[in-house]
């Protein structure tokens, strides 16, 4: 496996969509009754719009750079270019999991809702798997791939 074959796009964008990916497993949001731990939940606990579909998307994205750059998979041509595809992905990724962190989850008067440290990973996840996404575009714009 020859890891320079990558340029610092793919590279960006295939770890972020990993560590995205394993994120979403991770506890986002904690919950505790007057002062004693009740539970955690996970991104995919809180819906599958705020985090399955982002993890969802940057393991799509880490799998088609890997395959394609260190395999001999062809993929086919789009409408768009794929480093649109690979900016859009991100862009839609960072926007749900930010809001999400922004927004947190509801308690009441009895549960208190806090977010968790699963969460934050995710956030830099989605916001490094877009920074990618524009880098790949960059370079597909400019037509010279940084290594």
């Amino acid at each position: 496996m020859d890891l320079s074959k990558l340029t610092t796009s793919d590279k960006l964008i295939a770890g972020s969509g990993i560590v995205l990916f394993i994120a979403s497993f991770l506890p986002w949001f904690t919950a505790d009754v007057e002062g004693f731990d009740v539970g955690d939940a996970n991104g995919w606990d809180v819906g599958f719009g705020w985090a399955g579909l982002p993890a969802l998307l940057g393991l799509a994205a880490a799998a088609i750079i890997l395959v394609t750059k260190l395999g001999t998979a062809d993929m086919p041509d789009l409408p768009i270019s794929w480093g649109q595809a690979f900016l859009g992905a991100g862009a839609l990724s960072a926007l749900l999991v930010v809001l999400k962190l922004l927004m947190g989850e509801d308690g009441n008067d009895f549960v208190k809702v806090d977010r968790a440290w699963g969460l934050f990973l995710a956030a830099i996840a989605a916001l490094a798997f877009a920074g990618g996404g524009y880098l790949k575009f960059q370079e597909e714009k400019s037509g010279t791939p940084s290594a």
